[in-house]
């Protein structure tokens, strides 16, 4: 009895993979073309957009290469001009006739400002106050490092 169920089961598999053809392969194929063509319209939409990006910052180069070009023309132009210009009053200048005389400005500080302090300057009491401090964190530094080599605290039992 088994032999035939076996050769039975073995026959029906047989005719059934015996055969291509398959019942769903229009549903199938339509949706390939679906999903192909929402792709090419996905692909295009994405490809116009970047050559509009592309042509935007291109005439933004383009405006800005314009407008630099522009800049550098008029300064070449008012150079050229001031030039001409700078000949003649280099020569009044150089001559003094306007009989314009500069005076120099002292440098040197009032008497406010020269004040001081127990006879000090303040140079001399803000090296001083760094030169306490850093003693008093030495001092600081030098008294819990005894401390810590010290056998006389409790935890030591």
């Amino acid at each position: 009895m088994q032999k035939i169920l076996f050769s039975i089961f073995v026959a029906m598999f047989a005719i059934l993979f015996s055969f291509t053809f398959a019942l769903a392969t229009d549903g199938l194929n339509d949706a390939t073309n679906a999903v192909r063509d929402t792709v090419g319209v996905a692909e295009n939409t994405i490809e116009n957009a970047a050559k509009d990006v592309a042509n935007g910052t291109k005439g933004a180069t383009q405006n800005l290469e314009n407008a630099g070009q522009n800049m550098t023309t008029r300064t070449n132009n008012n150079i050229n001009a001031n030039t001409t210009n700078n000949t003649n009053s280099m020569a009044t200048t150089t001559h003094n006739s306007t009989g314009y005389n500069a005076t120099r400005t002292s440098t040197t500080r009032t008497t406010a400002e020269n004040s001081t302090f127990l006879g000090m300057n303040s140079t001399y009491w803000i090296w001083l106050i760094l030169g306490v401090a850093a003693i008093a964190i030495i001092a600081l530094v030098y008294y819990y490092s005894t401390q810590m080599n010290s056998n006389n605290y409790d935890d030591n039992e």
